[in-house]
């Protein structure tokens, strides 16, 4: 109920493990809102990486999900040395007001493999190639820091960090992995919002406490982007 209070009214959302009961509640309590999802294993079972919607906005294009290996076509491949599938899911959305197109790319690298991570960079550096797209938008926990080799390989094309683009930053610094106890530790930024094509006006990571804990272990970070034509 309460991470779905915290996106309700956001116009797109990445999501992270989430498991197929937690998807199926989203689905009840966002009538609102379309959802694209394929589960790790391809087959309804296991964790996903949900891109959300306000169906009123946009019209879907297109969805597909992509397994981060060197067969990433293949259901359930599992790449370099992770322990377990990773997968990116991709939409193509029209946004109705103003025409743009924006290519989404949602996803959650490995959090053991640092071969795996930077292989991940790479092919989601390929991905999100603007092509027809007016606005490239990658989502995710990357399990990576900002000075790692695999962000800022990621970072060398035309994405850029929302954190470090944004007009105003809510904090001086925010961390966005903090586990569920909030004793005011500020861990470290492994969460994303990189963009192609759009300015941002601000960024957060929101601190959303009930019954004295953090609704995740992750901060949820959201950007206010521009989607006029560049």
């Amino acid at each position: 109920e309460e991470v779905t209070k915290a996106i309700a009214f956001f116009d797109i959302v990445g999501l992270q493990e989430v498991l197929p009961k937690q998807l199926a509640d989203l689905y009840s309590s966002l009538p609102w809102m379309s959802i694209y999802s394929e589960t790790r294993f391809g087959n309804g079972a296991g964790e996903a990486c949900p891109i959300l919607w306000q169906t009123k906005h946009f019209d879907l294009l297109h969805s597909e999900t992509r397994w981060l290996s060197e067969s990433w076509s293949d259901t359930a491949s599992i790449g370099w040395d992770a322990t377990m599938p990773r997968i990116a899911s991709i939409v193509s959305l029209h946004h109705k007001a103003t025409g743009a197109i924006i290519r989404v790319i949602n996803s959650h690298w490995s959090h053991v493999g640092e071969e795996a991570r930077k292989a991940s960079s790479s092919l989601i550096r390929s991905w999100s190639l603007k092509g027809e797209a007016d606005v490239v938008l990658v989502l995710g926990d990357f399990n990576a820091e900002p000075e790692s080799e695999e962000i800022e390989f990621l970072l060398s094309s035309n994405l850029k960090d929302s954190y470090e683009i944004a007009k105003t930053r809510c904090r001086k610094k925010f961390g966005t992995y903090t586990g569920f106890k909030p004793e005011g530790f500020a861990g470290p930024r492994i969460d994303y919002i990189l963009v192609d094509g759009a300015q941002v006006s601000w960024t957060c990571a929101d601190e959303y406490i009930k019954h004295g804990f953090y609704i995740s272990d992750h901060l949820p970070v959201h950007a206010f982007i521009s989607l006029k034509r560049q």
